[in-house]
């Protein structure tokens, strides 16, 4: 039984390295969407794609649910729609390799806010995992933190938000089962971006734009399909099975992809010391994970 816990444990952690890459793709082809779209009304046809085809998917298995089910996805969607509008408004403001690096430092608010949730402390290999990262994280992206911008204060506050997000699931999770969970967020999330596109893109700033093109189709079809239904799906189904600090950590090495899909889809140069980075990022997920296991033997 031991060893079947352990095994469900280590592929659970795989699944959730493969929503990492699809999540790294989504930086690049957020950013060449930006220019034909205003960011909240980008996130609203993202997640209005989601739900139409998570209610074909699932159709059988959320007609019977009630406000009960869904509730704690919806309480979970506030801290997802706010990570992801903050970061789609970054990326139109700042470079993705700063969005991709303060973004990335979601990592150091979790072991704070895990405690105070969950009642879980993190231990010494996630700590050390955590500071290994975010060393890769410097190198990887190259940010200097010159000329804090806009955009870079608008990540920030997406790094608070998704610090929360993974959290909370945590708790959220014992309450429910993961599709209502995550129907409950798509729900919230098509809601929300509807009101704030129309309240602030359309009438309180008048900078509404949507011009349908093939980078939009392409970032649209790729973040609603993969990186929110197939992601999002996979992450709320098998993150129960680790610790927040863990899933923290191992969805940090989305930035390393964030980048090398940044090298092919925007031209964006790697150098030594970005794959240094890269290297150490990973590094840091494999002490996470397996140091506490050396410790333990000793």
């Amino acid at each position: 039984m031991g060893k079947l816990k352990h095994i469900t444990h280590y592929k659970a952690e795989l699944i959730l390295g493969f929503c990492a890459i699809i999540w790294g793709g989504s930086f690049p082809l957020v950013k060449i969407a930006m220019p034909y779209v205003s960011p909240i009304f980008f996130v609203f046809i993202r997640f209005l794609l989601v739900l139409i085809f998570f209610r074909i998917i699932f159709h059988n298995k959320i007609k019977e649910k009630s406000f009960k089910d869904i509730k704690p996805g919806l309480f979970l969607g506030i801290t997802l729609f706010l990570g992801f509008i903050t970061q789609t408004i970054g990326l139109k403001f700042t470079s993705a390799s700063n969005s991709a690096f303060i973004t990335g430092i979601y990592i150091l608010f979790i072991p704070f806010i895990q405690p105070l949730i969950v009642k879980k402390n993190p231990v010494f290999a996630n700590i050390l995992g955590i500071i290994v990262s975010i060393i890769g994280l410097y190198l990887l992206t190259g940010f200097t933190g010159v000329d804090f911008n806009v955009g870079d204060f608008f990540s920030l506050l997406s790094a608070i938000a998704f610090a929360f997000q993974i959290v909370l699931y945590d708790k959220f999770a014992k309450q429910t089962d993961h599709i209502s969970l995550l129907y409950g967020q798509i729900i919230l999330m098509v809601f929300a971006s509807a009101v704030f596109s129309v309240f602030f893109e359309m009438i309180l700033f008048k900078d509404f734009i949507f011009q349908l093109n093939n980078d939009v189709i392409i970032s649209l079809t790729f973040n609603a399909l993969l990186a929110s239904l197939l992601a999002l799906y996979l992450a709320n189904k098998y993150q129960k099975y680790t610790s927040p600090v863990t899933a923290g950590i191992i969805y940090n090495s989305e930035q390393v992809f964030a980048v090398i899909f940044a090298f092919f889809i925007l031209g964006e140069v790697l150098g030594f010391i970005q794959y240094i980075g890269g290297i150490i990022i990973i590094t840091g997920v494999l002490i996470s994970e397996f140091s506490g296991e050396f410790f333990k033997s000793k």
